[in-house]
C-alpha cells in the first residue's frame, strides 16, 4: 500500500491520468478507455476508430507513467468491468511479459518507427507534396535521395543509438537512472546533414563529453551493441524520434532545394503546412500513411 499511497499524494502525470479515468467512471461513462504515452494518441486514435467510435483518450506521460496507471487501475477489482487499452513504446527495453488485462507494446522502438520506411515516404510525396510517380522526374529523384541519405543516416547514428541502448540496459539492471535526458533532436553538431550526404561529426569521446552525467559504458559493451545494431532492421530498432527527425529533415531540405538551389529538384514543390514541419505536426499529418502492425489490430480486437 505504501507505493499506492505515494502515488495518491503526488501530482505527477500518472496520478492525474488515473484520476481522469476515475472521474469518467463516476459519471457513468462506458466504451474503451485508452491510455497513451505523451502525444501518441495522434497515431493510435485513427486506428482505434476503425473498431469503435466510443472511446476515451487519456494521456499519461511516458512509458513508465502508463505502466503506473495500469498498476493503479488493476489493483481495484471494481474497474475490471470496464474496457481498457494501454499503449506503450518498447524503446530499448526487453519486451514486456504477458499482462492480464493486456498491454500493447510497439514491436519496434516507438510509434515514430511506423512512419519512416521508403513506402511511407512515397505516400507523403504523392499525397502531401503532390508529386506523380509516373509523370514527375522529381519523384524518382526524391526517392533516390531518401534511400541514399537514410542509409548514411543510419551509419552516422548507429554509434549514438548503441550507446543509449547500453545506458537503458544498465538502468534496467541496476535500477539507477541513465543520467541522460534526450529530446527529439540529436545533440547539436553531431551530424552534417544535407541532400548531398549525412556525415557523423562525433565519436565515443565526444558523446562522453556531451553527457558527463551519463552512466559509464565500457568500450567492449558499446562495441558489442554496435555490432548488433549494424546488422538489424535499423528503421525499426533505432530511436524513433531520430528516425522521424530524418524524414522531417529530408522533407525540409527537398522543399528548400525546390524553392532556392534547384540542385536536385528543378520544379517548385509546395507543402500545405508551410516550409518547416515540426515533429508533432509530422506525427499528426502523416498518421494516415503510417504502418499498422497486425499485432495492433489483434490487440484492439481483443480489448474492445
Amino acid at each position: 500500500m505504501l507505493y499506492i499511497d505515494q502515488l495518491r499524494k503526488s501530482r505527477d502525470k500518472s496520478q492525474v491520468a488515473y484520476q481522469e479515468f476515475v472521474l469518467h467512471t463516476e459519471k457513468g461513462k462506458d466504451g474503451l478507455f485508452c491510455f497513451f504515452e505523451g502525444k501518441d494518441n495522434a497515431y493510435y486514435v485513427h486506428r482505434i476508430k476503425r473498431f469503435t467510435d466510443n472511446y476515451h483518450p487519456i494521456k499519461c506521460g511516458g512509458r513508465d507513467k502508463v505502466l503506473d496507471v495500469y498498476r493503479l487501475i488493476t489493483i481495484h477489482s471494481e474497474y475490471d468491468k470496464y474496457k481498457k487499452a494501454f499503449f506503450v513504446d518498447r524503446d530499448f527495453n526487453e519486451p514486456l511479459p504477458h499482462h492480464n488485462p493486456p498491454i500493447f507494446e510497439t514491436p519496434c522502438y516507438s510509434i515514430e518507427n511506423f512512419y519512416v520506411s521508403v513506402d511511407i515516404f512515397k505516400e507523403i510525396l504523392i499525397n502531401e507534396l503532390h508529386l506523380s510517380e509516373v509523370r514527375d522526374e522529381e519523384f524518382q529523384v526524391c526517392i533516390r535521395l531518401f534511400t541514399d541519405r537514410q542509409k548514411e543516416f543510419h551509419q552516422a547514428t548507429a554509434l549514438f543509438n548503441a550507446w543509449y541502448a547500453c545506458l537503458v540496459e544498465i538502468r534496467n539492471k541496476t535500477k539507477n537512472k541513465t543520467g541522460v535526458n534526450l529530446d527529439d533532436k540529436l545533440p547539436k553538431d553531431f551530424l552534417d546533414f544535407t541532400l548531398d550526404s549525412v556525415i557523423a561529426k562525433y565519436d565515443f569521446e565526444k558523446i562522453k563529453q556531451t553527457f558527463p552525467q551519463a552512466s559509464e559504458v565500457s568500450e567492449d559493451t558499446l562495441n558489442t551493441k554496435l555490432a548488433e545494431f549494424t546488422n538489424c532492421d535499423q528503421c525499426k530498432v533505432f530511436r524513433g524520434k531520430y528516425e522521424m527527425l530524418f524524414v522531417v529533415t529530408m522533407i525540409d531540405l527537398i522543399l528548400q532545394d525546390s524553392l532556392n538551389l534547384k540542385k536536385y529538384i528543378k520544379e517548385k514543390i509546395t507543402f500545405a503546412f508551410g516550409q518547416k514541419l515540426s515533429h508533432e505536426q509530422a506525427i499528426r499529418i502523416f498518421s494516415v500513411y503510417a504502418e499498422t502492425p497486425e499485432t495492433l489490430n489483434d490487440y484492439l480486437n481483443q480489448v474492445i
